[in-house]
């Protein structure tokens, strides 16, 4: 489970400073938010998946599975690859990863 939690606090990393960067660049604060909220909780999540907590792991698996279905909606309407599609498709494999760890 070791490595679940580095790649969770990795995504979660990668969250917060997507979430900084739309701030810094747009001033866009739902960005900020957003981003900022669901690494914190990816973090805490792996956190607890290092403690070895089945539950942190739902918890990362739900948070990466809501940020596919934000990021593709977002995707569908700017048709945009950078940074929404790659957003998509990280979060993607994230839930994938995440989904495969919680089969073990």
């Amino acid at each position: 489970m070791q490595n679940t939690a580095i790649e969770i606090w990795i995504y979660g990393v990668i969250m917060i400073l997507g979430g900084i960067m739309g701030f810094v660049k747009v001033g866009s604060k739902a960005s900020l938010i957003s981003g900022v909220g669901m690494g914190l909780g990816l973090i805490a999540s792996g956190y607890g998946v290092s403690r070895g907590s089945y539950d942190s792991l739902v918890v990362a698996e739900v948070i990466a599975a809501l940020l596919v279905v934000i990021f593709a909606i977002r995707f569908a309407k700017t048709r945009r690859i950078m940074p929404v599609g790659m957003l998509a498709i990280l979060s993607l494999a994230a839930a994938v990863v995440f989904g495969a760890a919680l089969k073990k």
